[in-house]
């Protein structure tokens, strides 16, 4: 578990233990409290001779009230404890689902397009909350209990071995006897959960993204009992290890009648060696008092560790990668030109689908590119805005290499449409600013109107403040996708990047916005790639066109 916890989290972590620490001495300390109060309460006659203190020993009211109120203190400082290491835990969950966020969108893309997206929400979202909440805290707690109940045996066996080993050995029977009965269960959760996660929500996208299509098609039944049959077997584990957290406590209730039981028949049986029935009593009540309820927090911390230990393969496995994604504040430099050499690539080993491709691409430049579908164009874009790796060759920017080490740098350089456009819940100007708080009022509107999208958005009550969903189901494809390409050019990136982003435009209003980039290039010195099904009736446009063939 250490070797996962993120960066500036180590001197955390050893806050964290020793806030734990501080609450065991403080239990251990209400134990010796709670045997004089016992003694109080069972016998009015008792001495307390032996406390430190004589005072104490005369008052027995003042004696009552040292001990409420250190156990109202003890409970207020353990508030705060837990307080501040569910925070931090949570905290550190909320640090574990960005580190997942940046090993899917700045690890491998080919990866990426292969991974079920419903996988990816279950790692970024359930999975870095139930490791942090079921596997972290419940760690904690079975060292912290563990520890408890070790320090109480040692105190019950130096008052009476015998008794002791024989509680010890009763409670270890019955606890063993109950950790055997739910294994199979437990276990059987943990393999099933991940899987179950991804079913889950992947049928729960299906349906929703498919909405119309569903609808349409008298789908309808069909997807709503795929959910519903995957989200059955996800709440009945959770139904499983509720029972079994609920189940616990009667567990404990269960050990507590036979310790009781067998403590009274010990009195009566074995030797207490001069002490006397009442302080025995009170000895070992008070040990109990602690001991019993530790016991039914390690039972529940077991199962909550049992049931969700998968997801710690899940962080090992998918954070160690992401440490090594960082993007620096100091992006490089693009004045010249971005120059590929020797590039090749193939997938999986077969065929190469580009081999020995060399290309120079100047700053300002607005480039086609041209060829048969399935060529190797948009594989080709990805090469050159180092989305993917080639199998052989370099690219380098103003003599500058690319690498492993910098590409995340080379990333800030581009913006990258596709024919799919981005749509994210917000409203046509959220999603034509993104984050940006200033921007520019006339330009925008100056933009809609060249991109003749301006007439649309008026239509509406909101116009530029109406609400669009991740789908964009009150726009056009071309209208989203001239958002898209409004966007881009707000935020005036060095490299424009348009994989048939304009794809779903009518030839003429396609024509004019090439011409539009065209002029855009030239004033800002972008460099603009394009991949389109029109470029011969814009070849005019263009100050290189790349032709992709089999040769």
């Amino acid at each position: 578990i250490k070797g996962v916890l993120p960066k500036g989290y180590e001197k955390i972590s050893v806050r964290f233990f020793m806030l734990s620490f501080i609450l065991l001495v403080l239990d251990i300390f209400s134990v010796f409290l709670l045997i004089p109060l016992i003694i109080f309460l069972l016998d009015k006659d008792s001495s307390f001779d032996f406390l430190p203190f004589e005072i104490l020993g005369k008052n027995r009211l003042l004696l009552a009230g040292i001990v409420i109120a250190f156990f109202l203190i003890k409970n207020y400082v353990a508030i705060l404890i837990n307080k501040f290491q569910t925070k931090t835990a949570y905290d550190l969950g909320a640090a574990y689902s960005l580190s997942l966020s940046k090993h899917y969108i700045l690890g491998n893309y080919n990866i990426f397009k292969q991974q079920k997206k419903s996988t990816i929400i279950k790692d970024i979202i359930f999975v870095a909350n139930d490791f942090v909440g079921n596997v972290l805290l419940s760690v904690n707690t079975i060292i912290s209990e563990i520890a408890l109940l070790l320090i109480l045996g040692i105190i019950g066996i130096f008052y009476n071995y015998v008794i002791t080993i024989l509680i010890i050995i009763m409670l270890g029977i019955i606890v063993f006897i109950y950790k055997r009965h739910n294994r199979k269960d437990i276990d059987k959760i943990n393999e099933t959960r991940s899987s179950d996660f991804d079913n889950n929500i992947g049928n729960l996208t299906n349906l929703l993204n498919g909405y119309l299509s569903i609808k349409s098609s008298g789908l309808i039944t069909h997807f709503l009992e795929k959910f519903n049959a995957s989200n059955k077997k996800l709440n009945r584990s959770y139904a499983i290890l509720q029972s079994k957290r609920l189940n616990s406590s009667r567990q404990t209730e269960i050990i507590l009648i036979f310790l009781v039981c067998f403590i009274f028949i010990s009195i009566n049986t074995f030797s207490l060696r001069g002490v006397s029935p009442i302080v025995f009593l009170s000895i070992f009540a008070s040990l109990l008092f602690k001991s019993i309820p530790s016991v039914n927090r390690l039972n529940i911390a077991f199962t909550n560790l049992k049931s969700n230990i998968y997801t710690l393969e899940i962080i090992e496995k998918r954070t160690k990668k992401s440490i090594k994604t960082e993007v620096s504040k100091s992006p490089i430099a693009f004045n010249n030109s971005i120059v590929l050499k020797d590039i090749s690539f193939s997938y999986n080993n077969e065929k190469e689908i580009l081999k020995n491709i060399n290309l120079t691409i100047d700053k300002g430049q607005f480039i086609a590119i041209s060829g048969a579908s399935g060529i190797g164009k948009t594989t080709l874009l990805n090469i050159i805005a180092k989305l993917i790796n080639p199998k052989a060759g370099e690219i380098f920017i103003d003599n500058t290499k690319i690498t492993e080490e910098n590409k995340y740098d080379f990333f800030d350089l581009f913006t990258y449409l596709t024919q799919r456009p981005f749509i994210y819940e917000g409203s046509i100007l959220d999603n034509l600013v993104l984050s940006e708080k200033k921007y520019d009022t006339r330009k925008i509107h100056k933009l809609l109107k060249v991109f003749k999208i301006d007439e649309i958005i008026e239509q509406f009550p909101n116009q530029l403040e109406t609400y669009i969903g991740s789908d964009g189901t009150n726009l056009s494809g071309g209208q989203l996708q001239r958002i898209c390409i409004i966007r881009a050019i707000l935020n005036k990136p060095e490299i424009l990047i348009l994989d048939e982003a304009t794809n779903n435009l009518d030839k003429e209003t396609e024509i004019e916005v090439l011409k539009f980039l065209k002029s855009f290039a030239i004033e800002n010195k972008t460099t603009i790639i394009l991949v389109s099904h029109h470029i011969k009736n814009t070849t005019n446009l263009y100050d290189k066109i790349i032709e992709l063939n089999n040769d």
